[in-house]
């Protein structure tokens, strides 16, 4: 039987320079949907550009903002020069706020959590911006 469109499973990049959260993220995602594990920023832009020319959808990126090899933002403003993914931004740490704000204004990021995440609330957090 051929995947129909409606059928097929929405794809989510989970970013993370954190092994154990990146594992988690996935166990709890990949019931639900494709997921792809990255753990840098330039593996998650890779990545996206990989999917994109394929001609696979990315629907949403859960992206880690302090990476090893350079911050989410950066990350996030690449990846929205190629199209309307959606991104939701996760930090351990308080960001500035006047950064949130720019990056949500010029649809860089459609939300902003903060670690640690419950597992349901993250489940959640994913339908309910992919759909």
């Amino acid at each position: 039987m051929l995947d129909h469109p409606a059928t097929r499973k929405k794809t989510v990049i989970v970013c993370d320079d954190e092994q154990d959260l990146l594992l988690v993220f996935g166990l709890a995602l990949e019931s639900k949907y494709n997921v792809i594990l990255v753990s840098s920023g330039q593996n998650c832009i890779d990545k996206f550009i990989e999917e994109k020319n394929l001609g696979n959808k990315v629907h949403l990126i859960l992206l880690d903002y302090r990476l090893g090899d350079m911050l989410g933002d950066s990350v996030a403003r690449t990846i929205k020069q190629y199209n309307e993914t959606k991104i939701v931004l996760i930090s351990a740490y308080d960001l500035d706020n006047a950064l949130v704000k720019e990056l949500e204004e010029n649809n860089h990021i459609a939300n902003y959590i903060k670690k640690p995440i419950q597992i349901d609330d993250l489940i959640e957090l994913v339908a309910d911006t992919v759909n």
